[in-house]
């Protein structure tokens, strides 16, 4: 990292294309030069390895910052052109960048300032990280500042790929320490492995540097500073930052990613950018408006510009271009978002900063519609202080007298004008107006100050626009092209409006999807639009979450829109259906293009054309704005055209129409010059034609030429009749021939369709086999290394790992589930040739049974919902669904027997799980009792007086009987506090993406698993507990398992006085100190303040320390066999039967548990609370923080020795409080965030006799 800058070599001046200009700049590492591409003539910066003799580990670091730059595509990232050598001496071309690097800032900035930079540097490297990319290097001589203020994040010598090595710990572990002192976190100091936490730590320090001067651990004197923390207790000063409440809340964001535990900081440059806009959002003078943040259909308006994302480097161009053009054309194809980049993304920006020096801007905005010069006449006029009727005279009189006028208007009061959807020249407008139309905005596009057009044209229009008279010589100048997102502004679009409002996605693979589903349709960015309103509208509201579910519910985002009109329409009756389809097409030209029509052209006076605009507008299929004093409607996008399969039907059927009408015609007046005679009339084929048309708009001529040759064509008729009369035996044989000749023909189509689909068929029930083996194989090898584990069992010498067998199931899993589809398909096109066919309907009642087998087997709610839908229209005696729908029995006993048995069942509410009222199934044994309800989740509870009151969850399929036998303790059996689970049955790990329940839930497959009966406490160990054990023990003893901890994730101490015990808690950035009978006080908090900690949830203590208290337990009596909890208990205590993810349901509210959430994020909130204060986080047994409060140590059911805990806390955030959600740990660490919950053996029941 520190060789001399060579004497002896220097690159020749010029070698392949480039030229080299000057020398930019040179350090340890090499020198950068300013060079000319000279084929492609522009300027580009190349950068030399330093040494003399380039060593193969300098090449090695070029290269590779090289292949980091070239996966890279951001504009907040220094793009990468090529990588070659000469003169055996690598060299890497770069862009040129323009201005300074923040070194060179005069320091400190303004909170403003600093912001914006740092959501630059944040985009860019979480566009890194995304491509798995460390930077390792971020500081502030590698971040450029250009002219216009934009950011770059250079230099990516040092740059890791992560991907590969971040499975294999040992592998990273020998990746050499590297980067600049001073910026390098303490985690890579001490030789750890790097990840992303690193690089926000890299950048925390930068940003703390322009904000506040210095580094947080720099000291102002002449000697220099401190490079780094070099003890965890190490902080960064607490010196309040001076100014705007922005500068406060922007200093606690940079000092999260400056936590010294790397776990503490934002665990990505997304999540560090997701807080960073949120403060951008609060100090944004322009609110989000009310209701959908998301515009679905409709263009995104000045109005809009705060939910209006990832065209930033757009508006910055165009923005620029006005100043030095008179004229700009954005062109682009349908639905690229043209219309909305200029109306909320330029014209805001035009009127706040302005075009040139002391020249306000306002912008005028005008569609050219029918009457294109009239618009353009209405929008000016008012801004001339000139009547309509003036100004027209004036600009048809000459046409320069609008450009004139409006240049004249005064120095300070400069006019944008807008055109939006230029094409309309082509598509409706009328010739005149079209001319005159064009003669002005010639005249305008000649650069003046104070005056500048902007207008937007589908790209397919552009070349027509250069024919127009006035503009053909400013046509190709003015072309601004305007592609399509790409994935990070895809991405920006898809979250930005969401966060703006508080809203956030259930998960980054959802968002992933959004994102996707973009690249991959034409129009994709209006469907996605759409898709993100309809999202939005059906969020969790509790929650504040966007879910998979939803999107699921849609048919994705390619079904969401045709499903969203064809159901809009559905509600209609049929007059009204046919009233809604005459009106799309009326908004619809010939050519394809939407047409604007106001309400009279419409017909809309006609109740059953002005039901069905309505529906149109409420479903937005159709927009309506005001015109004057007229009401314009139009097709809400030209999406609609490509992505409603109903309304492509529609036209197609239109256009077929317009066809037969314009043959019709033709015939009708070669009908007339002959005389009308039969000749020329049309025979039955050609009239059939004009049937299958449907009703047509004929006149008076082409009616009496329909008619005429329909008279002929009976009289023909009546001819053929009787010479077929004579013949009968003869026509018979004949019809019947050609008869059956079709239904052949038609027999033999069908029989290759089913042909197809019985391969399909074949080849997914053997992967069907294979996945049903290789799943239960995998169950198998989980369950018995659980077994195993809690046993004690030693490890079989050829045990294989489960998770091979389980990728092995869903590989066969996805083959069936292709050829299941490859045969739906091939029987639907039977089906649609020959409804009737029973062989095609009943394979595919077996296609479809299979695919809701596998959707159940691999826990696909949506598929499987799907698959049972489409089998009811199959069922058309209701057989399958009684097959399907039967009712579970019951079959239950209990020890001693004459139970009370009461039955509830799961509502379905979602997210929630809501019961009903409970039935009373009478006295145990019940020999079998069938649920008329059908397959589901239930809620059995047994009771008897003296008995312990037992409650069992179950989740029962189709026909299946419940055996159980439920041995019930008396209740002096149960030690105080505790619940008694019963035998049973119950969902245990993760359905989630593989890649989050492997790498970060740490979750095996979601699979049944069942425990015996036994004990666990309602709540978890308290300190006023465990100060009880330590009470009964020897000093050393005391001393030794007395909880405390001093580390970067808080402090807590509990020393004993002579009055009793007290506890100093940090939990973030302040001690809080209390004696026994002394409340703790939150100093963050507005409820739930001041609490007794002597409740609290007992934590810094190690699993050893865990032990030793559950040895005691069952020593003294207290809790006779106390242990810990295994994980397969400890989850089922928290879900009960189901895959709910909280013990609450699949939601979590923030005051439903105490986690991140509870108390606002605010620093000082954060710490435990009193057992059982959430009453909402009741399991479904009852038991109590399950969720959040303390993590609690467990038995764990992977490994033998394997240190757990399960439950999230107080600190974490949603996803880590899941009950699915494992957290390994050393046997020996405490944590202040870490504590206890007990379990313990079920009593043997004794009954008096």
């Amino acid at each position: 990292m520190s060789d001399a800058i060579p004497e002896g070599w220097e690159p020749p001046p010029a070698f392949d294309e480039y030229r080299l200009i000057r020398l930019l700049g040179q350090g340890g590492m090499g020198r950068v030069y300013l060079a000319e591409d000279t084929a492609l003539q522009r300027r580009v910066a190349i950068k030399f390895i330093g040494a003399e003799r380039p060593g193969p580990g300098q090449r090695d670091r070029l290269f590779a910052e090289a292949r980091a730059l070239a996966r890279l595509r951001h504009p907040n990232v220094v793009t990468v052109y090529r990588v070659s050598e000469v003169g055996s001496h690598p060299y890497l071309v770069q862009e040129f960048l323009p201005g300074v690097s923040l070194r060179d800032l005069a320091t400190p900035l303004p909170p403003e300032r600093v912001l914006a930079i740092a959501l630059g540097l944040g985009r860019g490297l979480a566009a890194a990280h995304r491509a798995h990319v460390l930077h390792r290097d971020i500081k502030p001589d590698n971040v450029m500042v250009l002219p216009e203020g934009e950011v770059k994040l250079v230099d990516f010598g040092l740059a890791l790929s992560w991907a590969a090595e971040q499975a294999d710990t040992a592998a990273r572990a020998t990746v050499p320490i590297a980067g600049t002192r001073g910026y390098m976190a303490p985690e890579v100091l001490r030789g750890e492995p790097p990840g992303p936490r690193g690089d926000v730590y890299g950048l925390g320090l930068v940003l703390h540097e322009l904000l506040e001067g210095l580094r947080p651990f720099d000291t102002p004197t002449a000697s220099g500073a401190v490079d780094e923390p070099t003890t965890p207790e190490a902080r960064p000063p607490s010196v309040e930052p001076s100014g705007s409440g922005l500068g406060v809340r922007l200093r606690a964001v940079i000092l999260r990613c400056l936590e010294y535990d790397a776990a503490r900081r934002f665990a990505s440059a997304d999540a560090l950018c997701a807080e960073l806009e949120r403060l951008r959002v609060d100090g944004d003078a322009a609110p989000a408006p009310p209701g959908n943040p998301y515009r679905g259909l409709q263009a995104f308006d000045a109005e809009h510009r705060s939910v209006f994302f990832g065209r930033g480097a757009e508006v910055r161009a165009i923005h620029e271009r006005l100043r030095a053009q008179a004229l700009v054309l954005v062109a682009g194809d349908s639905g690229v978002g043209k219309s909305s980049l200029c109306r909320a993304g330029v014209s805001p920006r035009v009127t706040q900063a302005g075009l040139e020096d002391g020249c306000a801007y306002t912008v005028l905005s005008l569609m050219p519609g029918r009457r294109p010069f009239t618009a353009l006449v209405a929008a000016v006029a008012g801004r001339l202080g000139l009547s309509e009727e003036t100004l027209a005279a004036q600009v048809r009189h000459e046409p320069a007298a609008m450009a004139r006028a409006l240049r004249a208007a005064g120095p300070t009061r400069g006019t944008l004008l807008f055109i939006d959807q230029l094409e309309e020249l082509f598509t409706q407008s009328e010739p005149d107006e079209a001319s005159a139309f064009t003669q002005v905005l010639g005249h305008l596009a000649i650069l003046a100050r104070g005056v500048r057009t902007l207008a937007t044209v589908r790209g397919d229009y552009f070349t027509r626009l250069a024919a127009l008279p006035g503009l053909e010589d400013e046509v190709a100048r003015a072309l601004f092209l305007v592609k399509p997102l790409g994935p990070e502004g895809t991405r920006e679009a898809v979250v930005g409006p969401a966060r703006v409002t508080g809203v956030a996605f259930e998960t980054e693979a959802l968002v992933d999807t959004l994102v996707a589903s973009s690249a991959h349709a034409p129009g994709g960015l209006p469907l996605l639009q759409f898709t993100l309103a309809e999202l939005w509208d059906a969020r969790d509201r509790a929650t504040q979450h966007i879910r998979e579910a939803s999107l699921e519910a849609l048919g994705g985002v390619a079904g969401a829109l045709g499903r969203h009109a064809d159901g809009a329409l559905s509600a209609l009756v049929p007059e009204a259906r046919q009233a809604a389809r005459d009106l799309l097409l009326r908004l619809i030209s010939p050519e394809g293009a939407r047409v604007r029509r106001t309400t009279r052209e419409l017909g809309a006076e006609s109740p059953t054309n002005r039901i069905a605009l309505e529906a149109l507008v409420r479903a937005r299929l159709v927009v309506v704005r005001q015109d004057g004093e007229a009401h314009v409607h139009e097709v809400a996008h030209e999406a609609l055209l490509e992505g409603w399969s109903t309304l492509r039907g529609w036209l197609e059927a239109a256009r077929q129409e317009r066809q037969v009408l314009e043959r019709v015609r033709l015939a009708a007046a070669r009908w007339e010059r002959a005389d009308r005679s039969t000749s020329a009339l049309w025979s039955r084929r050609e009239l059939n034609a004009v049937t299958s048309a449907g009703a047509l708009a004929l006149t008076r001529q082409e009616a009496a030429f329909l008619k005429a040759s329909r008279r002929a064509l009976r009289r023909t008729f009546a001819r053929r009749m009787g010479l077929a009369l004579a013949l009968p035996l003869t026509a018979l044989v004949a019809g019947g021939a050609a008869w059956m000749k079709g239904r052949h023909a038609l027999e033999r189509t069908v029989q290759a369709h089913l042909d197809e689909a019985r391969a399909s068929l074949t080849e997914a029930r053997t992967h069907h086999a294979e996945a049903k083996a290789t799943r239960a194989e995998a169950f198998q090898r989980l369950n018995a290394r659980g077994e195993r584990v809690l046993t004690g069992a030693p490890a079989l010498g050829d045990e294989e790992e489960p998770e091979e067998a389980w990728s092995a199931a869903r590989k066969s899993d996805g083959h069936a589930d292709e050829a299941y589809q490859r045969a739906t398909q091939a029987l639907d096109t039977a089906l649609l040739l020959d409804g009737s066919q029973r062989e095609a309907r009943g394979l595919l009642a077996e296609v479809l049974t299979g695919r809701m087998e596998l959707a159940e087997w691999f826990f696909r709610p949506g598929q499987r919902r799907e698959a049972l839908r489409r089998l009811a229209s199959l069922d058309d005696d209701g057989t399958g669904r009684r097959q399907l729908l039967a009712p579970p029995v019951l079959e239950l006993a209990t020890e001693p027997s004459g139970v009370e048995v009461l039955l509830q069942r799961d509502l379905g509410v979602p997210g929630a799980p809501r019961l009903s009222e409970g039935i009373s199934l009478g006295l145990t044994p019940i020999a079998s009792h069938a649920l008329e309800s059908g397959p589901g989740s239930y809620v059995l509870t047994f009771q008897s007086p003296g008995l312990t009151r037992a409650v069992l969850p179950v989740v029962l399929s189709s026909g299946e009987r419940l055996r159980a036998r439920i041995p019930l303790p008396r209740v002096a059996d149960i030690p105080e506090g505790f619940v008694y689970i019963p035998p049973g049955r119950f969902l245990f790990g993760s359905s989630d993406d593989e890649a989050l329940r492997r790498e970060f839930l740490q979750a095996p497959p979601l699979r049944p698993v069942t425990t015996a009966g036994y004990l666990i406490a309602r709540h978890e160990v308290t300190f006023a507990e465990w100060i009880a054990f330590l009470d009964a023990l020897p000093p050393d003893e005391q001393r030794r398992l007395t909880p405390g901890v001093r580390s970067t994730a808080g402090a807590l101490a509990l020393t004993r006085e002579e009055t009793g015990w007290r506890l100093m808690l940090q939990p973030t950035q302040h001690p809080l100190d209390a004696r026994s009978g002394e409340p703790i006080r939150y100093p963050g908090r507005t409820h739930r303040a001041a609490q007794d900690w002597l409740r609290f949830p007992v934590s810094a203590i190690s699993l050893e320390d865990a032990w030793a208290y559950l040895a005691w337990l069952d020593r003294s009596g207290r809790v006779p066999g106390a242990r810990l909890c295994s994980e397969y208990e400890w989850e089922r205590a928290a879900r009960g039967a189901d895959a709910r993810l909280f013990p609450m349901g699949d939601l979590l509210s923030p005051d439903d548990a105490n986690f991140d959430e509870t108390y606002g994020r605010h620093p000082l909130g954060f710490g435990p609370d009193e057992v059982g204060a959430h009453p909402a986080s009741a399991s479904p047994f009852g038991v109590m923080d399950l969720a959040g409060n303390a993590i609690e140590w467990v038995q764990s059911v992977r490994a033998p020795g394997e240190a757990v805990a399960r439950g999230g806390s107080w600190y974490y955030d949603r996803i880590s409080n899941r009950s699915n959600t494992r957290m390994p740990n050393e046997p020996w660490l405490r944590d202040i965030r870490i504590g206890l919950r007990v379990c313990a053996p079920a009593p043997v029941p004794r009954h008096d006799p």
